[in-house]
């Protein structure tokens, strides 16, 4: 009994197998209007350019308004951090250091057209890239290295204070873009 059954459940699953693989290569293909005709920019595609790319442009603000509303909210990070870390004198000037770096703005690239893009070879495209991150990479740095010495000037109390802080600002900022808020 044992051989039969695994005999129709062998011929079962091949069966099964080849109506799913039947309906797979019938699958109609993607109508055309999903269908890019010609990537843009960088690679992206037509419906991706833009200064509302990937968000319909509902919503959006502009650049100048999302700068201020980050930086209002950074500042305000950096005050609660502040009155947490309870900062003796002789700390203050590490903190107005650290505060200044903390606040520098990162330079957004200065995008090429796209006119300048198709003009570009796979390997220029690239290197332009790197250049790009590497610009962001030396910001980011100049950031790693003064909140370290900052916080060698910490107590050890006010080291997990500023533990607890970080992490939390970074874990908000983890937090996926669609995720709402309370």
């Amino acid at each position: 009994m044992s051989k039969v059954r695994n005999a129709l459940v062998t011929s079962l699953m091949v069966v099964s197998t080849g109506f799913y693989l039947s309906a797979l290569a019938q699958t109609p293909a993607p109508s055309p209007q999903y269908m890019p005709v010609q990537p843009g920019a960088m690679g992206m595609q037509p419906h991706m350019q833009g200064a509302h790319a990937g968000h319909g442009g509902q919503g959006m603000m502009d650049d100048a308004k999302r700068e201020s509303r980050r930086a209002e909210r950074h500042q305000k990070h950096l005050n609660e951090m502040k009155v947490f870390l309870q900062l003796q004198p002789t700390q203050e000037a590490a903190w107005n250091s650290f505060e200044t770096a903390m606040k520098l703005t990162m330079k957004r690239p200065v995008k090429p057209s796209p006119a300048d893009i198709e003009k570009m070879s796979t390997p220029e495209r690239i290197d332009k890239m790197m250049a790009f991150k590497a610009e962001r990479d030396a910001e980011i740095t100049k950031r790693m290295n003064a909140s370290k010495t900052f916080y060698a000037t910490l107590t050890p109390a006010q080291q997990k204070v500023f533990d607890t802080h970080t992490q939390k600002f970074l874990n908000h900022r983890a937090e996926p873009h669609g995720k709402m808020h309370p």
